[in-house]
């Protein structure tokens, strides 16, 4: 039988093999399929080899570590080790699935470019010993920057449509931040190695510009054409979900037609002559100035922590440290208009943040930023506590204080996303959101989340015309042109856009089981405490602990 220790060990060179792999990717949520591997910290001097040969090699060495994984025996094992394992198992076929099954980096530049500039971000600001430490790891990795955009350009052959404009805005933005942060960079050298410094800054601004012809030389392909049918495989394999496809599109369903019903009572409720598309976008709270924005997104946070904190939540957890900024120049195409970026250590010195982005980056056009900023003053209490408190900030903090090595460096994008979802509702529940108005643009948000779950589902196993999901999205307010980009858009990702709406689910349906029995709050310290598990194993967790009848 296996123990604690001996599955901790198991892990451990699991995990170490990934931290020295792939250093930026483990470092960094952007990559949502590799674990927080915890020694890469110790690798912030190196970007991630991409080589077409290291990575047959990385792939082979993953499937060893699938192999041994799948092998150990479950008899008679500790129920937390049993967990771990089957942690294990579901994340490593996460991996394979994007770089085997997919090949992900064959096809997307922006993989090559967030790698590059994440490192060269952590490098400049990550905890560091001393002033030298930076200077040390910032030199290496932008050294390595014109090597990296060249394994790009040898393993690409051919991109899509999606893929090829945001790398093309993303090398542009890259570019800028470059030129933002020169100075910064050419101060962390001494007299001495100045030359040496700008020498290689000027080395990778060369290489940023060859890597923008090669883009320009491809002829981008339909998104469609480089769809792979992994959903199934994500399921099983990965989430670990014991429910079919069929299934889950059927909660989609379920949810759009009940959230739709909420939407006319709603409508109802405010201006029966109005429609609630209308509604919706003429709602404004109060007339707020783009520069009012980061201080109002930051005012709603000290109000959630304080609301959630009288409720019982963690104080400690709440108090976690979490800085609001405007959304960094590189991730400006790549991010969406809120976003919460993780801090990746335990070190006191690790920051998290809420990023804000209040202007589109490739639009010149005062009335599209002008919608931005009233879809972000219109959602903010809604998008505060799905990326802050109590949803992906919250979560994420959980996870990074959690004992058990394995569970504190897996994160789940379906426990991920389906938490920070479910946590909006809490806003309701809670009597947080009163007013119909509001009420009305939380269920409109939810009401894009079944849209996207029964397509992402729903095309693949033949549910779901083209035509029925294009209506589907231009019911939740987007115009036909985009709606059909969307579609384009998560055939890329299949499986990713469904952990919205079945998240929440499946997290309804624990509370339901168990609130009563144990509270909320000790509910919610279980439930949380567990690590992101596949629901199935977060249920056999409450088994386990309530007493048998």
């Amino acid at each position: 039988m296996i123990n604690p220790s001996e599955c901790n060990t198991i892990a451990g060179s699991y995990f170490d093999f990934l931290a020295e792999r792939f250093p930026v990717m483990c470092a960094s949520d952007e990559f949502h399929f590799l674990p927080r591997a915890e020694n890469a910290c110790n690798h912030y001097d190196k970007l991630d080899d991409v080589d077409a040969d290291a990575m047959e090699e990385t792939i082979l060495e993953l499937k060893a570590f699938q192999s041994h994984f799948s092998s150990l025996t479950f008899e008679d094992i500790d129920l937390e080790v049993y967990l771990d394992l089957k942690l294990l198992q579901a994340n490593i076929a996460g991996i394979l699935i994007e770089l085997d099954t997919k090949r992900v980096w064959q096809y997307n530049p922006l993989l090559y470019l967030k790698i590059a500039f994440v490192g060269l971000d952590h490098a400049l600001t990550k905890p560091a010993a001393d002033p030298r430490e930076i200077q040390e790891r910032t030199l290496a990795r932008l050294s390595s920057i014109p090597r990296l955009l060249k394994q790009a350009t040898d393993n690409i052959q051919s991109v899509p449509d999606t893929y090829h404009q945001a790398s093309v805005w993303m090398v542009q933005d890259c570019q800028h931040y470059l030129s933002e942060n020169a100075e910064v960079i050419s101060e962390l050298a001494a007299n001495h190695r100045k030359a040496m410094l700008m020498q290689v800054l000027e080395n990778t601004e060369s290489a940023l510009k060859n890597f923008a012809r090669f883009l320009n030389s491809l002829s981008p392909q339909p998104d469609r054409r480089f769809a792979v049918a992994t959903l199934e495989s994500s399921l099983q394999d990965h989430f670990l979900s014991q429910r079919s496809p069929q299934e889950i599109f059927q909660i989609g369903v379920h949810e759009w037609h009940e959230i739709r019903e909420q939407l006319h009572m709603l409508q109802s409720k405010i201006d029966p002559h109005t429609s609630w598309q209308e509604l919706y976008h003429a709602y404004s709270p109060s007339q707020i100035e783009e520069k009012e924005i980061i201080a109002l997104y930051g005012e709603e946070i000290d109000r959630l922590r304080n609301y959630f904190s009288r409720l019982g939540f963690n104080e400690n957890i709440l108090s976690t440290r979490l800085e609001i900024d405007y959304t960094p120049k590189y991730l400006a195409s790549v991010r969406s208009s809120a976003s919460f970026a993780a801090a990746f250590s335990q070190d006191p010195r690790e920051r998290s943040f809420f990023y804000i982005t209040t202007r589109f980056p490739r639009h010149n056009s005062e009335k599209t930023d002008d919608q931005l900023q009233k879809r972000l003053h219109r959602e903010y209490k809604m998008l505060t506590a799905h990326e802050t408190i109590p949803g992906h900030h919250f979560l994420d903090s959980v996870r990074r204080s959690l004992k058990r090595p394995i569970r504190r460096q897996i994160e789940s994008p379906l426990f991920y996303e389906g938490w920070a979802s479910y946590a909006e509702s809490l806003l309701t529940e809670y009597g947080y959101l009163e007013d119909p108005r509001e009420l009305l643009v939380d269920r409109r948000r939810n009401l894009w989340r079944a849209a996207r779950c029964q397509i992402d589902v729903g095309l693949t196993i033949g549910t779901l015309t083209e035509k029925d999901a294009i209506d589907l999205v231009t019911t939740c307010g987007f115009a036909p042109e985009e709606a059909s980009r969307q579609l384009d858009r998560f055939r890329l990702n299949p499986g990713y856009q469904l952990c919205y709406c079945y998240g929440s689910y499946e997290f309804r349906k624990l509370r339901q089981s168990y609130n009563d029995i144990m509270g909320s709050n000790e509910f919610y310290n279980f439930l949380l405490e567990g690590g992101e598990l596949p629901f199935h194993l977060t249920e056999k967790r409450f088994k386990h602990l309530l007493p048998k009848e």
